[in-house]
């Protein structure tokens, strides 16, 4: 029997140049770019986004949760450049979440430690 031993979130966007340049931002580098699907990585770290032009931002669902070495300094270094990162309150029962960025298509991405993943199942 095979085990998974990675998940990829696949994320819309209504503008792919758009998504491409804020995930840059973001450090993460493009891995392959097609007329209709990103895939961008960041180490370990994986997504893939797809063209959705009838994506509607303010009613966007989608997201995934990013387990980060240091997740307090990134978010003191992106606050200090002017990027806009919130309070999860509430998540603890699920993961510590210590931020979370909303990018221009509405997807959340929530951040926090490496070190929640240990012991921890839900």
């Amino acid at each position: 029997m095979s085990t998974v031993e990675t998940a990829v979130p696949i994320l819309p966007s209504r503008d792919l140049s758009r998504a491409e340049a804020f995930y840059a931002y973001l450090g993460f580098q493009v891995a392959r770019r097609g007329a209709d699907y990103l895939q961008v990585t960041h180490g370990e770290i994986e997504l893939h986004l797809y063209l959705a032009d009838d994506l509607d931002p303010l009613v966007n669902s989608a997201g995934c949760y990013l387990r980060v070495s240091d997740p307090a300094r990134m978010r003191s270094e992106w606050c200090g450049d002017g990027v806009s990162c919130l309070e999860v309150p509430g998540s603890e029962p699920y993961g510590e979440t210590v931020f979370a960025v909303v990018d221009p298509d509405g997807n959340t991405l929530r951040y926090g430690p490496v070190s929640a993943r240990a012991g921890s199942r839900v």
